[in-house]
């Protein structure tokens, strides 16, 4: 299974909605999608199930469960429908903070709780998104050690560019022990607004800064994605020829040609 974290240490760039859009494209596609909401926000979980149920989840029944040792859930007992058609949830549940250590690589084998889970149903999934807290304490930490790749959602703006060198430290990081194989699959600009100087601009330098490791696809701003999370579907189900929709669809297909490059690469450096 092909697990992919999306991460930046700026909140409010557009990761949760990007999982919950992208993967309802996916599934549309026969490939069968497992969602991780591994924030203790759980925005990610409110937004397909609603947060009425997602405040009734107790911890077992969340990823929270995976760390904590006096419950001790197993993954195949947390995958649970989200309500949109190929697409599967581990919940996320605020009762994360508890565990989310600050200097996560501190924490022995807890680093590798989430890698280790996602293997029990590793052969029930093509792909697996985790949407990541605004941080890199333990919750994204353990993302990371999990994930072939990282896509880095930020906004054409300053403030929401300003964790991209961080996240790359903290990629580093990562491949120093815990996972060597993790790479940066690509940055993703998000709500774009193509008539803005500002966001031009700024999509211009990043280009020119990272050339390739910019996404050609850009996720424009558009009110499609709000209105499809408020009826708890995907965009492509919401409505499927807008604008926003076959913005997904072509992320869908960058995102899996620079997968399939990523692990051809891997191969190689096995072999």
């Amino acid at each position: 299974m092909r697990t992919i974290a999306f991460l930046n240490k700026k909140g409010g760039v557009g990761k949760t909605s990007t999982c919950h859009h992208l993967a309802g494209t996916l599934a549309r596609r026969g490939l069968k999608i497992l969602l991780v909401d591994a924030d203790p926000q759980a925005s990610l979980t409110q937004g397909l199930l609603g947060p009425e149920i997602a405040r009734q989840l107790k911890a077992r029944e969340t990823i929270a469960g995976l760390f904590d040792e006096a419950i001790e859930s197993e993954m195949t007992s947390l995958v649970r429908p989200s309500g949109v058609p190929g697409v599967s949830l581990v919940a996320g549940s605020g009762r994360m903070d508890r565990f989310n250590a600050l200097e996560p690589w501190t924490t022995g084998d807890s680093q590798y709780i989430l890698r280790d889970a996602l293997r029990d149903v590793s052969e029930d999934f093509d792909l697996t998104l985790i949407d990541c807290p605004p941080h890199i304490y333990l919750c994204a930490w353990t993302a990371m050690v999990a994930a072939q790749g990282i896509v880095v959602p930020l906004q054409a703006e300053d403030y929401g560019a300003q964790g991209v060198a961080a996240i790359q430290g903290s990629i580093d990081h990562v491949r120093a022990g815990a996972n060597p194989r993790l790479a940066i699959l690509g940055f993703l600009l998000t709500m774009y607004q193509k008539t803005l100087a500002v966001h031009a601009g700024y999509a211009s330098d990043l280009r020119a800064i990272y050339g390739d490791a910019v996404f050609d696809t850009v996720v424009p701003h558009a009110k499609d994605f709000k209105e499809a999370v408020m009826l708890r579907k995907p965009v492509v189900g919401y409505k499927p020829r807008s604008a926003a929709a076959k913005a997904m669809e072509a992320l869908g297909d960058e995102l899996m040609t620079r997968l399939d490059a990523r692990v051809a690469d891997d191969s190689r450096r096995v072999a």
